[in-house]
Order: C-alpha cells, then sequence, then structure tokens
C-alpha cells in the first residue's frame, strides 16, 4: 500500500497543542489518527510524494519524537528526582508491552536507580539463555556508571579501530566485571539533565532491546530524556 509520507507538516502543526498536553502513551495513536484524517487532503496537493509503509513509519516515528520535549513540560508529565518502585515496574511493564506488539523475542529487563541498584528485573516466560539477566543488568549498570547509553560507551572506543582504546575497552570489562558495551541499555535523565537510573534489556537483537526501552521511558509518562535521544531498530513492526 502507499501512503502519503507529506501528511508529516500538517500532523506536527495541527496538533501540537493536543499532543503537548497528551500522555505519553497516547502520542503515537493521535499521529497515527491525525495522519488518516489528513490523507485525503494531503492526497490532492501538488507537493506530495508517495512512501512505502517502512518510510511512513519512520516519518511518524520522526515526529514522534520532536513532540517529546513539549510533552517533557507539559503538567501531565510528572517530574521526578529518582525512580521509585513503582515508576521502576511502569517502565519494565513498558519494555514487555513493546515486545510483544513487536513480537520480538522474549526478554529480561533491568531497571536500576542513579546508583546502579537493581529496582525492578523482569524475565519473560521462554527466555532461553540463562546468563540475560546478567546481560541486562550489565547494559543498564553501564549506563549509570558511564554516563552514557551502553551502544555509545561502546562506540566511544571502538568507532575509530583504535587498538589502544579497543585493549582501553576491555581493560575496564574486566576489572569492572559488570559492564558490557553493547546496545540494550538506555541511560534516564530527568528534566535537569541528572541521572536518575537505567533500563537494561537483553534476549533480543542488540537495536531491538535498546528500542523497547527507548519506548518504555517515552511512553511512560514521565518526564525522562533518554541516551540515545533515538533509536537504531530496522526491524520494528508496530507503532
Amino acid at each position: 500500500m502507499k501512503i502519503i509520507a507529506a501528511l508529516l507538516l500538517p500532523v506536527t502543526n495541527a496538533f501540537s497543542l493536543q499532543l503537548a498536553a497528551a500522555g505519553r502513551s497516547s502520542i503515537r495513536t493521535a499521529l497515527c489518527n491525525s495522519y488518516l484524517d489528513n490523507l485525503s487532503s494531503a492526497s490532492t496537493s501538488s507537493n506530495t510524494f508517495a512512501a512505502t509503509d517502512e518510510q511512513a513509519t519512520e516519518i511518524l516515528d520522526s515526529a514522534f519524537r520532536r513532540t517529546l520535549s513539549s510533552v517533557t513540560n507539559s503538567p501531565s508529565s510528572r517530574s521526578i528526582d529518582k525512580l521509585s518502585l513503582n515508576e521502576a515496574d511502569e517502565l519494565a511493564n513498558g519494555v514487555i508491552k513493546t515486545i510483544k506488539r513487536n513480537d520480538f523475542p522474549p526478554i529480561v529487563v533491568t531497571v536500576v536507580d542513579r546508583q546502579a541498584n537493581i529496582l525492578v528485573q523482569k524475565r519473560m516466560d521462554d527466555v532461553c539463555h540463562a546468563a540475560f539477566p546478567e546481560f541486562s543488568y550489565a547494559k543498564a549498570y553501564t549506563c549509570v556508571t558511564m554516563g552514557v547509553s551502553s551502544r555509545e560507551f561502546r562506540d566511544k572506543y571502538t568507532a575509530t579501530d583504535d587498538n589502544a582504546k579497543i585493549g582501553q575497552l576491555n581493560s575496564m570489562m574486566a576489572i569492572s566485571g559488570k559492564m558490557a558495551a553493547f546496545p540494550g541499555g538506555v541511560l534516564l535523565r530527568n528534566g535537569e539533565n541528572k541521572i536518575v537510573g537505567a533500563i537494561g534489556v537483553s534476549g533480543a537483537a542488540g537495536d531491538e532491546d535498546e528500542y523497547v526501552a527507548l519506548t518504555a521511558a517515552w511512553e511512560s509518562g514521565l518526564s525522562l530524556r533518554t541516551m540515545p535521544e533515538e533509536h537504531s531498530c530496522t526491524t520494528v513492526r508496530s507503532l
């Protein structure tokens, strides 16, 4: 099916105030509804162009991310100084919901506080690897202790193929015994840019682990900034 990519502008303009007042769990629905509402009118414009479903998904995701700053500052968002047990549980449940709606493999999710203490760890049914709980914690631990996502931690030392930096990375991981240099760990900061915790996910592909952690944070209704700010997953099946 072909759809109209030029809908992005009317969607974001017409719904900017609505999205700013909405909870994060309804943002994607609002964008999709607006997209469909504007389909007939946009299709008559000479400036429109056809896009595949995959491209349209990327467009809507981009629009969604650009609304996050206004939602974060809205009265409905919950400002936090630290993660509570209930908030950590909400984040973990959000990860599992995103896994299920995208039909990703079962995972283990770990949510830690700003001292890297485990608040919540959940293991989905049929997780096949005994090490996934340790991997998910290692990803979250890496985020909090290094102040970056686990992906960014890896890239910092491997992007240039510098043997000295790679050796430094290996030494850090060996000394700590708790760090993970691969995607799936998402750092969480509050509106004042202070670290409040992290989410670590293991069990699916690395990009999928990272995507579900990011989505859980974005849809939580909490005033959270994520590192990374955008996902790199190419296997997303559902908004």
